[in-house]
C-alpha cells in the first residue's frame, strides 16, 4: 500500500492548522479592539479597523456590523446605510440589522422609512420592544405625543419592570407640561434602578430651579480690591419653603453690606410661577428701608421655556430704583444639558450701556452636586447688588466654584471670582452653607 499520498495530505493540513487558526485570532483581535474604540468614542480608529479587518474577509458580520455602528455613531448616515442595506441582503430576517438599519433612518430624519423597518421586525417578532421603543421614538421626535404614550403603554403592560420605560413615559410628559405625572414616573423608575444619574437629573427638571423643600441657607462673601480700599462684605440669610403644589419654592431673603464704613440691608422674596408646557418663571422682588447701597425697591421677572429634548431659554426684565436713578435692564439666557455636562450662556443690557454677558459650564456628579467653571465681560453680571456694582467699569471676569450636598440634607456651596475693573482688580470670595429638611 502507497502511503506517501496519505502522508503528504495530513503535512499540508497540519501546516494549514497554524495558519487557519492565526487568521482566525487576527479577525477576533480586529473585532475586539474595534468594539473598544466604539465604546470608548474613536469611531474613526474603529471605521480603520473595520477596513483593515474586512480586505481579509469581506463577508465578516461582525466586521460588517461593527463597520456600520462607526459610521452610524459619527453621523455618517448614507455610509452606514450602504453597509446595512448589504448585511439586510446577506440575513434578510436578522432582527439585529433590521433595527439598526430603522433606528440610523430615523437619526437621519428619514421617518417613513424607519417606521417601516421597525414594523418589518414586529412582523418577525411580534412585540419586540425594542422596535415598539423606536416607533414610539419617532412619534414623539414629531410631536404625536398621544401615539407615543399609547405605544410606550403597552410596552409597560408587558414590563412593568422596565425603569426605562417608566423614564420614557415621564420624558413625554415633561416636554408636555406634565410635571406632576413626570414626577410620578421619574420616580417610579428610580425606585427601580435607584443609582441611575439621568432618573435623577431628570426627576429635578420636574421642579423649578429650586428644590421643594425648607432650606436655610446663610452665605458670606467678601471683596477685596488691589487698589488698598477696604474690603466689602456681604452676609445673607435665605429660608426656602414649598406653599402651593402647583408654584415652585418660595424664598424669603435677608441681605446686608458693609462698605466704607458703612451698613445697608434689604428685604428680598422669590417665588417661581409654573406658566405652562415646560416653562416657568422667576420672580425676585426687593427693598431697602434705609437706601444706602441697595436701591430702595428692585424687582426681576424672568420667564424660561424649555425647547427641544435638553435645552432651554429665558427672557426677562430688571428694574432698580435708587433714590437718585432708575436703572432698567433687559436679560436673556440659553442653556443646555448634554450628557454629565450643562452649559449656559446669559446676556445683560441696559440702554445706553455696554452689553454684559457670563458663560458657565457645569460637570454634574449626581443630580445636585456639581462644579464649575465661567468667565464673562461687562458689568458684575452675576448678581447685581448696589448701585456701585452696577456702574463699575467692568472689563473681564473669571471664576470658578462648587455646589455639593452631603447626605441629602447639608449643602456646601463657594466660588472665586478675578476680575477687572479699569485699573484695579477685584476679587470675590463667596461661601454658602445650609440645611434642607
Amino acid at each position: 500500500m502507497n502511503m506517501r499520498p496519505m502522508v503528504q495530505r495530513i503535512l499540508i493540513l497540519a501546516l494549514a492548522i497554524p495558519v487557519i487558526l492565526g487568521w482566525a485570532s487576527g479577525q477576533y483581535d480586529i473585532r475586539e479592539k474595534a468594539a473598544a474604540a466604539i465604546q470608548s468614542g474613536e469611531y474613526e480608529t474603529a471605521v480603520r479597523l473595520c477596513l483593515d479587518g474586512l480586505r481579509q474577509n469581506h463577508a465578516d458580520y461582525e466586521l460588517n456590523f461593527l463597520l456600520a455602528r462607526a459610521y452610524a455613531f459619527s453621523q455618517r448616515w448614507d455610509e452606514a446605510l450602504r453597509v446595512l442595506d448589504d448585511l439586510a441582503l446577506a440575513h434578510p430576517e436578522n432582527t439585529e440589522v433590521l433595527l439598526f438599519q430603522a433606528r440610523v433612518k430615523s437619526w437621519k430624519g428619514d421617518y417613513k422609512a424607519a417606521e417601516k423597518g421597525y414594523n418589518e421586525v414586529l412582523r418577525l417578532i411580534p412585540g419586540n420592544t425594542e422596535a415598539m421603543i423606536g416607533l414610539a421614538e419617532i412619534a414623539s421626535w414629531q410631536e404625536d405625543y398621544a401615539s407615543a404614550l399609547a405605544i410606550y403603554k403597552q410596552v409597560q403592560e408587558k414590563e412593568p419592570a422596565n425603569a426605562d420605560i417608566h423614564f420614557r413615559i415621564g420624558r413625554l410628559h415633561l416636554w408636555q407640561g406634565n410635571f406632576a405625572q413626570a414626577e410620578d414616573c421619574f420616580d417610579s423608575a428610580l425606585r427601580l434602578d435607584p443609582q441611575n444619574e439621568e432618573f435623577k437629573r431628570a426627576l429635578q427638571k420636574t421642579k423649578p430651579r429650586l428644590h421643594e423643600k425648607f432650606e436655610l441657607r446663610y452665605e458670606h462673601q467678601t471683596d477685596n480690591f488691589s487698589d488698598g480700599r477696604g474690603r466689602y462684605l456681604d452676609q445673607n440669610i435665605a429660608l426656602q419653603m414649598s406653599i402651593f403644589k402647583d408654584m415652585g419654592p418660595l424664598v424669603l431673603k435677608y441681605n446686608q453690606t458693609e462698605r466704607a464704613g458703612a451698613k445697608d440691608l434689604r428685604y428680598g422674596l422669590e417665588f417661581y410661577p409654573r406658566l405652562g408646557k415646560r416653562s416657568y418663571g422667576y420672580i425676585d422682588l426687593s427693598y431697602s428701608p434705609r437706601g444706602i447701597y441697595y436701591p430702595e425697591t428692585a424687582y426681576l421677572a424672568e420667564a424660561y421655556q424649555g425647547v427641544f429634548s435638553s435645552a432651554e431659554i429665558s427672557l426677562g426684565f430688571r428694574r432698580m430704583n435708587f433714590s437718585w436713578e432708575h436703572i432698567t435692564q433687559y436679560l436673556g439666557s440659553l442653556a443646555y444639558y448634554f450628557g454629565n455636562y450643562y452649559a449656559c450662556w446669559r446676556w445683560y443690557y441696559s440702554p445706553g450701556e455696554p452689553f454684559a454677558w457670563l458663560a458657565n459650564l457645569r460637570r454634574y456628579f449626581s443630580a445636585e452636586s456639581f462644579i464649575f467653571i465661567g468667565c464673562g465681560q461687562g458689568v458684575r453680571t452675576e448678581d447685581v447688588v448696589t448701585w456701585e456694582d452696577y456702574r463699575v467699569d467692568q472689563g473681564w471676569i473669571i471664576q470658578a466654584g462648587f455646589n455639593w450636598y452631603f447626605l441629602g440634607k447639608i449643602k456646601l456651596q463657594a466660588y472665586y471670582s478675578v476680575g477687572d475693573e479699569g485699573a484695579e482688580r477685584r476679587s470675590t470670595l463667596f461661601v454658602s452653607t445650609g440645611y434642607r429638611w
